[in-house]
Formats: C-alpha cells, structure tokens, sequence
C-alpha cells in the first residue's frame, strides 16, 4: 500500500544558533523584567495582613502584658512580629527623656516598650537570658540590658525598637514598618548589672 503523500508530515527546519540565542535572550530578559516588577510591587503594596511591617495588636491588653512580664521576670516574645515587649520604668531619672515619645505608659504607670529581636551587630536573633536578666547574642557575644541598652559586645548601639502606643480597647499596637535606632553606647538610662551567670561567655 503506497503512502499517501496529503498525510506526510511537514519536515522540520533546523533552528539556527542565531535565532535560538536571540528569543533566549528575549526570553530571559522578559523573565528578570517580569519578576522586578513584581517585587516592586510586593514592596509598594500596602501590608494589610497585620504581620510584620504593618501595626500590630497584641492578643492581650496591655495591662495584662505588663503584669505578666514582671511576674515571669521575663520579655514578652512575639515572633511573628519579630520583637520582645519589656517594662520600663518612667520613674528612673532620664528615662521619660529617653523614651517617653514613642513608648507608652500604661494606667498603672508601667512603661511598654517594643524592641527589635535582631542583633545590631551583624542581625543575629538575640535571646533571653534569664539567669543574667539581660539579652545576649550568642553569634559574637554583644548584650544589652532588659531596656535593651547596649552593656557590651561588638554591636556599635543598644537594640533597636519600635514606636508602640496603647489603642482603645487597652490592647499595645506596635508599629512593625517604623525602626527606632536603638540608643547609643554612653546612652544607657537603666544602670542595671547582671543579676545572675551569664547564658553567652565570648
């Protein structure tokens, strides 16, 4: 039986190099467009997930907050918007100076204060320490005090914090998409020592 030459296939031309680097490159070039655009975006768009970079309402009041912090002797850990909250005191001298603006004090006089879980030495998370009451970096060995105030280590500042206030229903918003600088070396208001073995020994 002869072949039917109407149902042949068509025969396939070799793509030249040229043409293949061409549209590789057009390609390529569209792809690395087409992702930039889409960052920027991502970075333009308003955060409205309530996550990190947008204000934060903590699940409980901020009374609640402060209590449990002094009861436990211990920050209050939020991950998922990166921080600890501590108590501070606007009784110690230079404190409501230095820190009065953009830290709220609660009904019963209790000072909340959010700070920055990240090392401002080279960005490392920095935990509790609750022998020595103070934060410590166990990556090169920077610590702060439980202000956050910079007591020693390679990190040029104490930890950086965010501006919080205390919303309508009694709950602490922190502001997660504004950093505060943390306060300088010489800068430290609470003078307050190890209370206890330290967790890091660099």
């Amino acid at each position: 039986m002869s072949e039917n030459p109407s149902r042949r296939l068509p025969e396939l031309k070799p793509v030249e190099r040229r043409t293949f680097l061409r549209y590789s490159l057009i390609g390529a070039t569209s792809a690395g467009l087409a992702g930039f655009g889409a960052s920027v975006l991502g970075f333009l768009w308003p955060n409205l997930s309530g996550g990190f970079g947008a204000d934060i309402t903590l699940p409980v009041s901020a009374a609640e907050l402060a209590a449990t912090i002094r009861e436990e002797r211990a920050p209050f850990a939020f991950p998922a918007g990166r921080m600890y909250i501590v108590t501070w005191d606007p009784n110690t001298p230079g404190a409501e100076e230095q820190y009065g603006e953009d830290h709220p004090v609660t009904a019963d006089g209790v000072g909340l204060m959010a700070l920055f879980q990240k090392c401002v030495h080279l960005g490392c998370r920095v935990p509790w320490c609750q022998s020595s009451q103070w934060f410590e970096c166990p990556c090169h060995g920077s610590k702060y005090n439980k202000w956050g105030e910079w007591m020693g280590g390679p990190a040029p500042r104490g930890l950086d914090r965010f501006p919080s206030r205390i919303g309508d229903d009694g709950n602490l918003i922190v502001s997660t998409g504004t950093v505060l600088t943390g306060p300088a070396r010489t800068e430290r208001v609470l003078q307050q020592e190890p209370e206890g073995p330290a967790c890091v020994d660099l």
